[in-house]
């Protein structure tokens, strides 16, 4: 199928997401089993990305040095490779949008759903949409997306699936709403094969901590980050689980500097 031809995005209103809310959201779908982080215990991940919300994007470029920009550049340069002039695309937990505003930007005909299950955070993201860009917010679980079957060319999420409550459930629901010939292309921080002292024992125990707190104010959101990268899946472990889950083709791509963070292209 060509993207020109991709379906609609969503039977939007089976999940409610036809309404709109007063801050111009749609409505989530109910979270199912709570929210936490992968194979972890249960935390409000959910409270705490709308707790920061306002203060996000001056803690990211604070605690990464402005490198998150060029790893989602990197990222997305690389999603929509041979899809056309008139894309869908996923953005899986788009945060305050910067990833949908980089598609937008790369690629003006394309439409681009933004799901988050933290409503705070894609309000934060709104001003900061161009009028010209196709981007549509959606309140939504990863657990349940209020999208129908092959609905999008392809998907990008950074540093989203480490919070799912349930990572195989997520990636087959990513599986199920990505036509087949589609790709995804995720960012996250993974479980490294080999022990890092700095990275993993001063950088991200002690310094992003500090750093997030005095930039957001919330200290229990930026002591979570370390302990969820500690408690994830390898670059091998997640390739293997979306092969398990459908994915025929897998690649992963340590990113400077020193493999902190990770690409994953599947298709």
């Amino acid at each position: 199928m060509s993207a020109a031809a991709a379906p609609e995005t969503a039977s939007l209103a089976e999940a409610g997401a036809d309404r709109v809310g007063a801050d111009g959201l749609r409505p989530a779908d109910p979270v199912a089993g709570g929210a936490g982080p992968s194979e972890g215990p249960a935390i409000d991940v959910r409270g705490m990305f709308n707790r920061i919300a306002k203060r996000y994007d001056a803690t990211n470029r604070a605690m990464s040095v402005g490198v998150d920009v060029a790893w989602r550049k990197r990222a997305i340069a690389r999603l929509i490779e041979g899809l056309g002039e008139t894309p869908r695309f996923l953005d899986l937990g788009a945060g305050t949008l910067d990833g949908a505003i980089e598609i937008a930007r790369r690629v003006p005909g394309a439409r681009v759903a933004a799901a988050d299950f933290a409503r705070e955070m894609l309000v934060a993201g709104k001003p900061k949409v161009t009028p010209e860009a196709h981007i549509d917010a959606h309140a939504a679980d990863g657990h349940h997306l209020p999208y129908r079957d092959a609905a999008f060319d392809g998907a990008f999420s950074a540093f989203c699936i480490r919070n799912l409550a349930d990572l195989p459930r997520g990636m087959r629901e990513l599986r199920r709403v990505v036509r087949p010939g589609g790709r995804i292309v995720l960012l996250e921080f993974l479980r490294p094969e080999r022990p890092r002292l700095f990275i993993d024992r001063i950088w991200n125990a002690h310094v992003l901590p500090f750093i997030g707190r005095v930039v957001s104010g919330d200290r229990d959101a930026y002591r979570y980050l370390p302990e969820s990268i500690g408690r994830f899946r390898s670059p091998a472990e997640l390739a293997a689980l979306l092969g398990e889950v459908g994915f025929a083709s897998v690649e992963t791509r340590a990113l400077f500097p020193s493999g902190v963070a990770t690409m994953v292209v599947a298709s």
